[in-house]
Order: C-alpha cells, then structure tokens, then sequence
C-alpha cells in the first residue's frame, strides 16, 4: 500500500491531494496541492473566494506514520474575500498559526491521558531535548 493512500484514508481533506512523498533524513515529508477548480475558504469568515496568490511553504507536523517524524508540506492561498478582504486561506488540518496538526495534537492529548504525568513531563523534556 502506498504512503499517499494511507495519507488519504487516515485523514479526510476535501480539496486537497497529494503532491509527492519524500523520505530524508529520517522525516517523512507528504507535499500538498489545492484540488484544481477548488476555491479556498477565508480564514476569517469561511466564505469561499478566489485565490490569488500563495504564500511561502510551510512545514505542519502530522502524527508519525511508522515512528517517523511526518510533515505535511503546503504553500497556503491568499483569498480575496468580500467580506474581511485578503486574507490566507482556512487550512482544515490546523487552526489559526500553529506549526502541528489537529491530529496530531488530539493524538498527544489521547497518550497523555494513557500516562501518569511524571511520565509524560520526562517524555515531553527527552523529545525537546533531543530535538534541540
């Protein structure tokens, strides 16, 4: 089974599909394209408009697939909305400028509660640790 199916059986994006896979440095690194003909939705009122242009690539944490760290790579729209005028477009995997996904964070919530807190505080302090 490919990555990409697996991808789109575990989470359920309307309007978006993926770009590539690629698999460095011991990240798995999933890019995603807007859906041709799709209109963004405004990240103010949720009105559907037209995109006219993209901002910079961003990096949002996912849930790790296998173990592996797993990023999903997105270049948001900016929306011409009518309402709140222009602005980047409602991405349905995060909320407001986090760097980590829904899953992902509901994913922390469901371990954390499965651990005592002394546990988890030495887990949360390693994984910093060792990213830093």
């Amino acid at each position: 089974m490919l990555v990409k199916t697996i991808f789109n059986r575990l989470s359920k994006f309307k309007g978006f599909i993926v770009k590539s896979v690629r698999f460095e440095e011991n990240e798995l690194e999933l890019e995603l394209l807007a859906r041709k003909n799709s209109d963004g939705s405004c990240s103010g009122c949720g009105v559907a408009g037209s995109c006219y242009d993209h901002r910079p690539e961003r990096r949002f944490e996912f849930v790790p697939l296998w173990g592996i760290r797993t990023f999903l790579v997105y270049s948001p729209r900016r929306i011409a909305c009518v309402a709140c005028g222009p602005t980047v477009e409602q991405l349905p995997w995060c909320t407001g400028r986090r760097r980590i996904t829904t899953m992902y964070q509901c994913f922390l919530a469901h371990c954390a509660r499965k651990l005592s807190w002394q546990e988890s505080s030495r887990r949360v302090s390693h994984d910093v640790a060792a990213r830093i």
